[in-house]
């Protein structure tokens, strides 16, 4: 039953799932440590507090941490007196000592002000052991050596009848480098922070002991006691040193193992994790603590280390998300190939696990209110990012594995029936030149089909000598089939025109076929597909665009397979659920329901628009993938990327238009709205882009203007934009693989030609979600005179300056954006910088579209012949695939 199969293959995918996450996920050996901790440094903020604005945690908070504190450890250090006064009578409470701290820094009257209180808390409070003033001043550089001394040295005559000793707080390698300092101090409080000197984890203890090693050979009088010492367990990766829960717990567990048989004097940053210093450390600064901010313990000091604490539950939520997933897909398409469906599970279980990494990020981050943001836009973009990669992997999955190229062999002769349908084709023209218009028509009259007309409609051109040419030729050709009208100004655009032309079609004609004004069809088109018109189902038939005159140029070339693309794996996909698009050329609809429905003017894509309407109203849509007609290309990449704006603007347009029906409840079938929707994700995608672009060029200033109020992203915030450029760069080359009959050079180049367009999709879309008043732009065809121009007469061709800009302004300028911010990254911060180099690698992933312009700008430019290989494939002048000769 297909339910069984269904289940067998999810739950396989889902335990592979399962065993993948526990190879990224699983254990590390540390040794146990089950004896108590020499001392933690403490401060007291909660998530949401920060010293920075004045907040401090209220007494009853204090007692809990330090309840909790005293079942690991006797000692505690803390980094200010006069803001929490009662602090060392409640920690007494609790049997803790306090080495206690004063905070110094350039404000002279409060540091009056702290070390009173901190002398007095001394006096007054027996478990004060020890008194730190100023921790890292000399690092920080906010108050100059002499000025410490002064105040080292009024302490320790302050508190010369207690037992309190005085020290001030410095990393290892200032004491070493102001050895002076020793001289008004009773011991050396050292901080030894390896994370920040970017060592690995594998040598980071070792790297410890040598420095506090070093520092006790330099002041063998002196007793040094280690006042920080730790690992954080998030933070960007610097150098060798990767911060992470796992590596927290190593450090941790192996400095205590060495500590107790040395015999160190030490203290743990920290006791919590602190989120506020994060304005002052950065994002590594808030994940020192054994504790996070709300009191969890990150890790055991016995037992295995987990790599991720919350691995488990992710890996057992992504993969039953991931099987249910699975499951509803399998059960919809129990027709696929087993292979196909194999690929597919794998690609949604991917997805969905990605998605749990995504939305565990609170789990394990402090978030900033930009972070939030961030993740707020993130997951939205991750959702919308994951419908359009599953709508991808569908139809790799469906396409890949099923069987090739689509057929452009003819169709088996067929005998006509005994009463062909008469059949009127319609074909409108907006300023195009006449000599191209006439040869279209001429291909029209000379179709082998008894009963037909053709009705020629020229609106809205500009040039009267055109006007006037097409006019007296049409007036000329003597052809009862043949019917000519001419409006100087006419509204809806190329819908109106077709709505004109049905207004005059001979009342007979069962059928309507539609070509555009370039096309040179085959004589046999209507004999190919007449089979369609006897079914009463069919309300639509539509043969594939095609192109002419593409083999001279390489340029040429990578337009034509881009667009060939669609019509051999996109529609295909489609026809497989009565869910095509209809084209305004090479399209065949039946009469009475055209007449019912009629073209919409308000809409730049009549074509599309009128489809939908069709399979809404119950007829199914047939596509036959034969060459039987032929047109040109765009003249060049300006009138390409024009012609696909329009395109995205119209789709948007019309999901307007029908949102109801594609969302709502209407005749239309599941599937049906499902490829419409899903077919134009990639280009909203493109739109994201676009938006993405703008914001990572902003926010890539802000890092290197600003870098103490911007710092890099979390990795997981673009590992989807990431997987996105992935999948896109991977699929279509793929596909092309088995289902386009070209070779690599023109995979390729079809691939760089797709991408090039992303801008002009984007500006498409926008302007049409936007709602902006839409303008249908002819494309300006390729004459056959440009289609063979010689490589000598492009030799002049600039490849730079504004003429070679031209058609590439904006696609220029975002390029030239992205790439100012890579360099000013690259310049301005250490190869070290990981999390940097990570950003700049994004970076140049996203500029891939906008270089991809400026490559077909310049193999434009160049007019790039292309050199056909045995074995490739070219259309001859109807349009037919024909093998190229060796």
């Amino acid at each position: 039953m297909p339910w069984v199969g269904a289940l067998v293959i999810a739950l396989c995918i889902a335990s592979i799932n399962l065993v993948v996450w526990q190879l990224f996920h699983g254990q590390a050996q540390a040794p146990d440590h089950d004896g108590p901790v020499a001392g933690f440094s403490y401060n007291g903020a909660g998530r949401w507090q920060s010293p920075l604005n004045g907040q401090q945690p209220s007494a009853t908070n204090l007692d809990q941490d330090l309840a909790l504190l005293s079942t690991y450890t006797r000692r505690i250090r803390t980094y200010s007196a006069a803001d929490q006064p009662e602090f060392p009578a409640i920690a007494r409470k609790h049997g803790l000592q306090v080495m206690l701290g004063a905070w110094i820094d350039e404000r002279l009257d409060g540091n009056q002000r702290e070390l009173a209180a901190a002398i007095d808390l001394a006096r007054s409070h027996p478990n004060v052991h020890r008194l730190i003033v100023g921790n890292e001043t000399q690092l920080r550089a906010s108050l100059p050596p002499n000025r410490l001394v002064a105040y080292l040295d009024q302490v320790r005559s302050a508190l010369r009848a207690t037992a309190v000793q005085v020290s001030t707080a410095e990393p290892w390698h200032v004491w070493m480098a102001q050895p002076q300092l020793a001289q008004h101090v009773d011991f050396i409080a050292i901080h030894v922070l390896p994370y920040w000197e970017k060592e690995s984890i594998e040598t980071a203890v070792q790297t410890s002991l040598n420095q506090i090693a070093r520092v006790q050979a330099r002041f063998p009088d002196r007793q040094v006691v280690v006042a920080e010492i730790g690992w954080p367990s998030n933070g960007p990766s610097l150098g060798k040193a990767r911060a992470s829960a796992a590596n927290q717990a190593l450090f941790i567990r192996n400095f205590l193992q060495q500590a107790r048989s040395s015999g160190l004097d030490y203290y743990l940053i920290e006791a919590f994790d602190q989120p506020w210093k994060m304005a002052t450390e950065g994002r590594a600064g808030a994940y020192w603590g054994l504790w996070d901010a709300w009191r969890n313990p990150k890790f055991d000091l016995t037992g295995p280390v987990l790599k991720d604490p919350r691995g488990q539950h992710k890996a057992w939520a992504a993969s039953v998300l991931g099987a249910a997933v699975m499951l509803a897909f399998l059960l919809a398409v129990p027709q696929m190939r087993l292979a196909g469906r194999i690929t597919f599970c794998a690609a949604a279980q991917a997805i969905v696990s990605a998605g749990v990494i995504l939305v565990s990020i609170p789990l394990a981050h402090y978030l900033t209110l930009p972070d939030v943001f961030g993740l707020a836009l993130v997951v939205a973009a991750l959702a919308f990012i994951s419908a359009t990669l599953l709508a991808q992997a569908f139809e790799f999955a469906e396409r890949f594995w099923s069987g090739g190229p689509g057929n452009d062999a003819p169709a088996p002769e067929l005998a006509l029936a005994a009463l062909p349908p008469f059949i009127s084709i319609h074909l409108a023209c907006a300023n195009e030149p006449p000599d191209m218009v006439i040869q279209s028509v001429e291909s029209l009259l000379a179709i082998d089909w008894p009963a037909f007309e053709v009705i020629v409609v020229d609106n809205n051109t500009t040039d009267p000598h055109a006007r006037e040419k097409l006019a007296a030729w049409m007036a000329h050709r003597h052809d009862p089939r043949l019917r000519f009208a001419q409006w100087a100004q006419l509204p809806g655009y190329k819908a109106g025109a077709l709505n004109q032309a049905l207004a005059i079609t001979d009342p007979a004609a069962r059928w309507i076929a539609v070509v555009d004004a370039d096309y040179v069809v085959d004589p046999q088109w209507l004999k190919q597909v007449q089979i369609h018109f006897q079914d009463p189902s069919v309300g639509l038939v539509q043969a594939p665009q095609a192109h002419r005159r593409w083999s001279a140029r390489r340029f040429d070339r990578m337009m034509n397979w881009e667009t060939e693309g669609f019509f051999r794996i996109g529609m295909h996909h489609r026809n497989e659920r009565n869910a095509i698009i209809q084209h305004g050329t090479m399209t065949v609809v039946r009469a009475a329901d055209l007449r019912r429905l009629r073209w919409n003017e308000s809409c730049i894509c009549e074509d599309t628009e009128l489809g939908l309407r069709l399979l809404g109203s119950g007829y199914r849509a047939v596509y036959v993938d034969r060459v039987l007609g032929a047109g040109l290309l765009p003249r060049d990449f300006s009138a390409y990327a024009r012609q696909r704006k329009r395109w995205a603007q119209g789709a948007v347009q019309i999901f307007r238009l029908h949102a109801r029906s594609l969302l709502g409840r209407s005749p239309l079938t599941l599937a049906q709205r499902y490829h419409f929707v899903a077919g134009w994700l990639p280009w909203l995608g493109d739109a994201l882009h676009l938006l993405f672009s703008i914001i990572m060029i902003v926010f890539s200033l802000g890092m290197v203007f600003l870098p103490n109020s911007v710092d890099p992203p979390l990795w997981l915030f673009v590992v989807p934009l990431i997987a996105f450029f992935t999948a896109r760069l991977l699929i279509g080359p793929l596909l092309y693989t088995v289902c386009v009959p070209c070779g690599l050079a023109d995979r390729l180049g079809a691939a760089v030609a797709g991408m090039a367009l992303s801008h002009r999709i984007a500006r498409g879309v926008l302007q049409g979600l936007r709602g902006r008043q839409a303008v249908f732009e002819i494309t300006q065809k390729a004459s056959a005179a440009s289609a063979d121009r010689s490589v000598a007469e492009a030799a002049d061709a600039p490849t730079v300056g504004p003429r070679f800009v031209q058609g590439i302004k904006e696609e220029f300028a975002l390029l030239g954006g992205l790439v100012f911010c890579i360099c000013l990254l690259a310049l301005s911060h250490s190869p070290a910088d990981t999390g940097r180099l990570g950003w700049i690698a994004i970076l140049a992933i996203q500029s891939l579209p906008y270089w991809a312009a400026v490559v077909c700008r310049l193999i434009e430019s160049k007019n790039v012949p292309s050199d056909l290989q045995p074995g490739a494939t070219r259309r001859d002048a109807a349009g037919r695939t024909e093998p190229t000769k060796p």
